[in-house]
């Protein structure tokens, strides 16, 4: 195994970026070099590593598993085979939270009022906005019926938080402050937010269509929060993976060194796990040879 090593993570600071840091410093004892990669985030990560351009990375099983069937922003396009190292656990929502001021006490509501608004969510051309397309459809809150009404749609990095131009929220949410999750702690501390709960019937479609299961954002979480928030509990596992034919013997040992230092990942910006109980839950990813085997000799499969 070549020691100079690239690993696919995501912007600095985010869960698959620390992931990525988490594995150089296990690895640097070993005389390994790792480079975690910042081009990597979102849609592109599978192609960085299913692409030859990274040696291992991270990113979300959903977004994993559209890149192995080609669907989703991966239509038509062919990756090598990848198989899973082991899935790290994060919690992680959908929500949604309008500017008090607004008057809005539910979603329903803003549509039904025609006037016009200002939302911000994911870019809507990335992987991240598969899920809250679905849920801005639902509430007749699609970029085409809020321009018609003379509102406007920004992307969640392109909105001034301090200002408070912005009405409606809907976006995920996890816990540490990120360059993704910062958004939210901005807004609210400078906004007035009242978060709103999801439709059940909503969250029940989405859990069925495997995006997750119904959840509610902890009470407090963050300002405004003034009880628990029905929301959609995102798959909560980050899966760690590489190409098929990475040697066996290597990830035999990464896994090793992941499963003896599982502080590594708790003890981060980013709350996550290394739980023992789900590590090998990889969401219909097959598992490398190299961790089945790490994991048989723990006793973990």
């Amino acid at each position: 195994m070549k020691k100079s090593l690239k690993f696919a993570g995501s912007s600095v600071g985010e869960p698959w970026w620390v992931l990525g840091d988490v594995t150089r410093k296990l690895l640097e004892p070993l005389g390994y070099e790792v480079e975690v990669l910042t081009a990597s985030g979102s849609t592109n990560n599978p192609r960085f590593v299913g692409g030859g351009k990274a040696d291992f990375g991270a990113t979300v099983p959903e977004t994993l598993g559209w890149a192995i069937r080609g669907e989703e922003n991966f239509k038509g396009e062919t990756f090598v085979p990848v198989r899973a190292i082991g899935r790290v656990r994060r919690p992680s929502w959908l929500t949604a939270a309008v500017r008090y001021e607004t008057g809005f006490t539910s979603l329903e509501q803003i549509a039904a009022s025609g006037r016009p608004i200002r939302l911000a969510t994911n870019d809507l051309d990335s992987i991240a906005s598969v899920v809250p397309k679905k849920v801005l459809a639902y509430y007749h809150l699609t970029k085409d019926e809020i321009v018609a009404n003379g509102g406007e749609v920004r992307k969640m990095r392109d909105v001034d938080w301090r200002g408070g131009d912005i009405d409606v929220i809907i976006t995920n949410l996890y816990m540490g402050r990120t360059a993704v999750t910062k958004h939210w702690m901005t807004a609210s501390e400078h906004m007035n937010l009242r978060f709103l709960d999801l439709a059940d019937d909503l969250i029940a479609q989405l859990g069925a269509d495997g995006h997750g299961k119904p959840g509610h954002v902890p009470f407090h979480f963050l300002r405004g929060i003034d009880r628990p928030i029905k929301a959609l509990d995102r798959v909560d596992g980050i899966l760690i993976y590489c190409p098929a034919d990475t040697d066996e013997d290597f990830v035999y040992t990464l896994t090793k060194l992941y499963d003896s230092n599982r502080d590594q990942f708790f003890n981060q910006a980013v709350h996550m796990a290394w739980d023992p109980a789900a590590v090998t839950n990889t969401e219909g990813v097959e598992l490398h040879p190299g961790a089945v085997r790490y994991y048989r000799e723990a006793g973990l499969l």
